[in-house]
């Protein structure tokens, strides 16, 4: 067939593409390569950026190339490197550059991976990734998963889920129960799903920051008798605030015995299950009905791409399968055949699958073994750091990746101390050397940290701490 002249005013020809294509490259490059000399953060006035970057709808097109170079500087300029070693704050995503590339070619393909006849290939890359996770965590042939955008829609695809399975009479309120120290997209979820305040049992939490098992067994017989339904009960593997993992093996028990359905959110931590330390942290992980798991935290992946497994797959198609005659073509023939849409609420979805398959064929699997266990010793260093140091106060020890500390001198109150962890987090923010932010244990503002950037060295947590205590001497 002779090839025709597409006349197409929303396309550029060959010759710009590849210029453009090596421009984005090229500056992908540059910041991965020279992110070490940037601030880690910077912002700018709205007023600035609407100036800037607003202005009328354009009608005449622009040269790409100096688009690029505009959002490189204006853009780009102004947004946090949560990709820097010495980003320290939330949960750290790193990415790796093979990710990226994967995301580039899933982007440039234009992939939809909502069914097996719009994408067979990537459709199963996503089944075949999945498999990989399930072995990991010790999760049955049986079992079955998808990637979403991230935590918080795993966490909410694993309620409603729960709630289809356990509560087959539908006009049944049934209850969910979960720690204070849980994260807070699992309490969105639920508001999203309608399962309201009188629905939510947040347990309190022991010493240890685990959740009070007696507590939780009280409430369910207390539920019970007031005619409530006990449905499901998720469990921390590895909460934001301390990387602290609940008694998995009890809370697993605790379920059975209640017919509850076990959600483990391990959207940090489960990727330690790769290591030593965290299996054994972990241990019951593989007793969940479902877990949320974030390629885009531990894994290195660049966002988004978060996780959900169940142990077994039939009840995301009961969950969430439903039909159309505008579908009919696309239903699957046959087991091996899966359709994404009937297991997850997208029907249009992108291939998120590409950058973790990509990245384990690329390094391997014991190179993200060597990377998770680098940040599990990067905090215990910064631990024996601070240790040392006559005014600084660990509140809980490394765990998983993370550690929370004050600066308290002799006499000083918990207002100063509330007030100092402030004001040092802000003067570091200011400083730019790296960035960390505080969170609240047990009411007390604390500084936290969680330093697993694979390219960390010691170096930088020995200036970091140089620098802290530089800063604290300036607030009391």
């Amino acid at each position: 067939m002779q090839k025709q002249q597409r006349k197409n005013p929303l396309a550029l020809s060959k010759k710009n593409m590849q210029k453009v294509g090596y421009k984005v490259i090229d500056t992908i490059i540059e910041h991965l390569t020279e992110m070490e000399s940037l601030k880690i953060h910077a912002q700018q006035s709205p007023a600035y950026l609407n100036r800037i970057l607003g202005g009328k709808i354009p009608t005449k097109g622009q040269n790409p190339l100096a688009l690029i170079e505009q959002a490189k500087q204006e853009v780009f300029g102004y947004i946090l490197h949560v990709d820097h070693p010495r980003f320290y704050a939330f949960i750290p995503s790193p990415g790796n550059f093979m990710g990226v590339m994967a995301d580039t070619l899933a982007k440039g393909f234009n992939v939809f991976n909502g069914h097996w006849l719009a994408g067979s290939g990537s459709a199963a890359v996503e089944r075949i990734t999945i498999d990989w996770l399930k072995e990991i965590c010790g999760f049955p042939k049986t079992g079955g998963g998808l990637f979403l955008s991230g935590g918080s829609m795993a966490n909410l695809s694993a309620i409603a889920t729960a709630r289809k399975i356990k509560l087959i009479n539908e006009g049944k309120r049934g209850v969910v129960y979960y720690s204070q120290q849980t994260h807070s997209s699992l309490a969105k979820g639920l508001k999203v799903l309608g399962i309201g305040e009188k629905y939510r049992r947040p347990l309190a939490t022991d010493k240890a920051l685990k959740i009070d098992l007696k507590a939780l067994e009280k409430a369910i017989k207390k539920d019970i008798k007031n005619g409530l339904t006990p449905f499901c009960i998720v469990a921390n593997a590895g909460t934001t605030n301390a990387g602290v993992v609940d008694p998995l093996k009890k809370m697993a028990k605790i379920a059975k015995k209640y017919n509850c359905w076990l959600h483990i959110d391990g959207a940090y931590g489960a990727a330690a299950m790769l290591t030593k330390k965290g299996k054994k942290a972990m241990k019951g992980i593989e007793k969940a009905d479902s877990l949320t798991l974030d390629p885009h935290k531990w894994w290195f992946q660049p966002m988004e791409i978060g996780c959900l497994l169940v142990k077994d797959a039939n009840h995301l198609k009961t969950t969430f399968q439903v039909s159309a005659e505008y579908l009919e073509d696309t239903k699957a023939k046959g087991l091996e055949e899966i359709n994404y849409y009937d297991h997850g609420i997208q029907l249009t979805r992108s291939f998120r699958a590409l950058k973790l398959y990509f990245s384990l064929k690329t390094f391997g699997l014991k190179a993200f073994k060597k990377a998770i266990q680098k940040g599990i010793d990067m905090a215990e260093y910064t631990e024996k750091l601070l240790r040392r140091e006559k005014n600084w106060q660990i509140i809980t020890p490394a765990q998983l990746g993370i550690i929370n500390f004050v600066y308290a001198p002799k006499g000083a109150s918990l207002v100063e101390i509330d007030a100092a962890s402030k004001l040092i987090a802000e003067k570091v923010m200011h400083d730019g050397f790296a960035m960390m932010t505080t969170t609240k244990i047990n009411e007390v503002t604390v500084l936290r940290m969680c330093p697993i950037h694979p390219g960390l060295s010691k170096l930088d947590i020995r200036e970091t701490i140089r620098r802290l205590g530089l800063f604290a001497e300036e607030v009391i």
